[in-house]
């Protein structure tokens, strides 16, 4: 009994107001959906797990009710492994709850300034507060303040790719990531990067690939080319063209574009030895049988321009042929 008094004196002293309980049936819905999107653990679940040792974070947030909302209230406020300064930040969170049911409140601001909560310990949870209820553009303007650290960067940076739209998702990612120098030193997170490089710009995704560690090289540097070959191809294959391949680039760039499906690729392998003045290689491929049925568009089809090819490299190609 004395337990539970000692509870909810802690509650009242935090929670003084009567306000609705904010966790409707709609709400915990919306928290859950999230939680489950973001690999089964919400941002606020990692920190309470890894700062607060709050193994059970899960069950006790959201709180179904009055009474579950006070175990995780008294829960946070007496863990001995938390200053005040953390335990405060933790309760500004279910503040921002109950700021969000209640849109002309500010409960969780008044706390903050009452509590003394540092600024950029009040940005950090806004941060996370809003990658969990997925407003991404949001946190990412939070977390890259300069006085902020990222709380798990890796996850944020999945988060940002994986939820935030095809095409917000990438220029958050990039900005989160160069905003924040995080060093990434996992193979996914490597992966996430240089999935929103390709999708920002081509030149800086080739340019990363270089960067990674080796055994990563081969895996970014042919999906950049797989990417260019499917997505806005018309601009993105001009662009892989032109790229400055070192002598092992290019050779990954033939081996792969010589085995490869996807529309276009052989066409850009062909482009691409013209441009680097390897018209031999190119001729040999526009004379393969694989073009020479094509259809004219424009009245132009690789047929055509092989002839064009052979008539420009003139008697050398025809000195090779005889010979």
């Amino acid at each position: 009994m004395e337990l539970d008094r000692s509870s909810l004196a802690i509650y009242r002293s935090i929670f003084p107001d009567d306000k609705k309980f904010p966790y409707t049936r709609d709400r915990i819905g919306q928290i859950t959906r999230h939680r489950s999107s973001l690999d089964g653990s919400l941002f606020f679940d990692y920190v309470l797990r890894e700062i607060a040792h709050i193994e059970d974070a899960d069950r006790l947030y959201p709180p179904k009710n009055v009474a579950a909302l006070r175990v995780l209230v008294t829960t946070i406020m007496e863990k001995e492994e938390l200053d005040k300064l953390k335990r405060d930040s933790f309760i500004y969170y279910l503040k921002k709850d109950f700021d969000h049911a209640h849109p002309r409140s500010d409960d969780a601001g008044s706390y903050a300034r009452k509590a003394l909560v540092q600024p950029n310990f009040c940005s950090l949870m806004d941060g996370l507060w809003a990658l969990d209820n997925f407003r991404f553009e949001e946190a990412t303007i939070l977390l890259a303040e300069p006085a902020i650290t990222p709380t798990n960067p890796h996850k944020i940076l999945s988060a940002l790719i994986h939820h935030a739209g095809p095409t917000l998702g990438p220029r958050l990612a990039t900005t989160f990531i160069q905003a924040t120098q995080t060093k990434l030193n996992t193979d996914d997170s490597i992966r996430d990067y240089f999935t929103a490089l390709s999708a920002t710009s081509i030149e800086s995704a080739f340019l990363y690939q270089r960067t990674v560690p080796e055994s990563l090289q081969h895996e970014l540097f042919t999906s950049l080319i797989d990417h260019c070959l499917t997505v806005r191809r018309e601009v993105n294959a001009l662009k892989l063209i032109n790229l400055p391949f070192t002598p092992k680039e290019q050779q990954m760039f033939e081996d792969h574009i010589r085995h490869s499906n996807l529309p276009a690729a052989q066409d850009t392998l062909i482009i691409k030895q013209m441009h680097q003045g390897q018209l031999d290689d190119a001729l040999a491929a526009a004379k393969s049988a694989r073009y020479q049925n094509e259809p004219e568009i424009g009245g132009l089809n690789w047929a055509s321009l092989a002839r064009g090819l052979y008539l420009g490299i003139g008697p050398r190609a025809a000195n090779e042929e005889t010979a």
